[in-house]
């Protein structure tokens, strides 16, 4: 069969990747279809693509601070916002604004591959144009989860408002409903009351890159700082020197400690000189490396948070306010996997981040709950074995 894969952005699409190894493992023909920072990540995943439009995506788009300034409001830094009220802030009205025009724009270019090529299922996350491709194309839709995803089924309540006269145009009865919901986030990590999913175990997947030869030089506890695929691009210069600030005053004093810093060279000219402790590198995939790791210290990135899970690594998760991040600081702190703080915290006061880091490394609680968490995502199906699960979607509609 003939899969088409869509996304919206690459740190998202990483999550898909695994599945899209295991079906063209089995045989079947991947394409993903996108914008350019998502032909990018699908190529340098060794995947074939096919590009929608001529705009460099999401990722071209970012700004430092951009998830700090989205739906936080008002609200004063001592008194954090959960991720549901976050969630509640978001500009929903902008969006659904926003939505019909992006649609109008680009899903006749999904529709008109999907059709040329001869899609027989598409998968996508929450992104409109590859459930309305499907919609039009009268083929299964499966719907691909990132992280502890709390946003997913109010981004489909407001979009189904939003895109009901788009759809109606395309002759669709509405915004089509997923034939398969599929989360590779553990039950455990899950937030309660989503619908109901197939689950299928995380392959940790952070990008290509080459092994790095020191990891396996380790003279004693090793913190690694990850920022994710985007890096420092989505923070703003005073919270990653309020991380550092942080970070050397914790581990002052804690003998053969090394702290990695994969930001690459350029990303920490402004910080002055590090602590001889620092270790920085060029961005390196954390999945190559972390397994050497006792702390990872991460800004709420759901393929960060369930990276560090599948090692059984403990973390100190720094959110942005925004629901995502939030949302999966939430779940770390609930599930002992993890401590968390505010990112404006640290950016105001630096030394929030000592008592936390210093627990973190010398607290065995957080290490056996974080080899709890590895354990249980051990148990989960693989990618390959929802393959069979997929074929069966698609003889069924057929």
């Amino acid at each position: 069969m003939r899969v088409m894969f869509t996304a919206f952005v690459p740190s998202h699409f990483t999550m898909m990747v695994p599945l899209a190894w295991a079906l063209r493992a089995a045989g079947h023909e991947v394409v993903v279809a996108g914008m350019g920072d998502i032909v990018a990540a699908a190529q340098a995943a060794g995947l074939s693509t096919h590009r929608i439009g001529t705009d460099g995506g999401f990722s071209s788009h970012v700004k430092p601070g951009h998830m700090a300034a989205d739906g936080a409001g008002e609200a004063p830094p001592e008194v954090p916002l959960t991720a549901h009220e976050l969630a509640a802030r978001r500009p929903w009205a902008q969006m659904s604004r926003l939505w019909p025009m992006l649609v109008t724009d680009l899903n006749h270019l999904f529709v008109d591959f999907a059709r040329g090529w001869g899609a027989d299922l598409v998968v996508c996350e929450t992104d409109h144009n590859g459930l309305i491709a499907g919609g039009v194309l009268g083929v299964p839709v499966v719907y691909h989860r990132w992280g502890p995803d709390m946003l997913g089924p109010l981004i489909f309540e407001h979009a189904s408002v939003a895109l009901a006269e788009v759809c109606g145009g395309l002759g669709l009865g509405g915004l089509p409903v997923p034939d398969l919901v599929v989360d590779s986030c553990p039950p455990g990590l899950r937030f309660s009351g989503l619908p109901v999913a197939e689950s299928v175990r995380f392959v940790p997947f952070n990008g290509v890159g080459e092994v790095p030869l020191w990891f396996g030089e380790r003279r004693g506890p090793r913190v690694v700082v990850a920022l994710g695929l985007l890096g420092g691009q989505t923070l703003l210069p005073e919270f990653v020197r309020g991380v550092v600030e942080g970070v050397s005053a914790a581990v002052a004093g804690v003998g053969g400690v090394e702290v990695v810093l994969p930001l690459g060279v350029g990303a920490v000219e402004g910080l002055g000189v590090l602590p001889r402790c620092f270790r920085v590198v060029e961005p390196t995939p954390l999945n190559l490396f972390v397994g050497e790791c006792d702390l990872v210290i991460n800004h709420g990135g759901a393929g960060t948070a369930l990276t560090a899970c599948a090692y059984g690594i403990p973390q100190l998760v720094l959110p942005q306010p925004h629901a995502a991040p939030v949302g999966c600081a939430e779940r770390v702190v609930e599930t002992g996997v993890g401590l968390s703080v505010p990112y404006d915290t640290v950016v105001e006061d630096p030394s929030s981040l000592v008592a936390p880091i210093r627990a973190l490394l010398e607290d065995p609680r957080y290490r056996e709950n974080a080899a709890a968490m590895a354990a249980e995502m051990a148990t989960l199906p693989g990618p390959d074995e929802l393959v069979p699960t997929l074929e069966a979607l698609v003889r069924t509609r057929g």
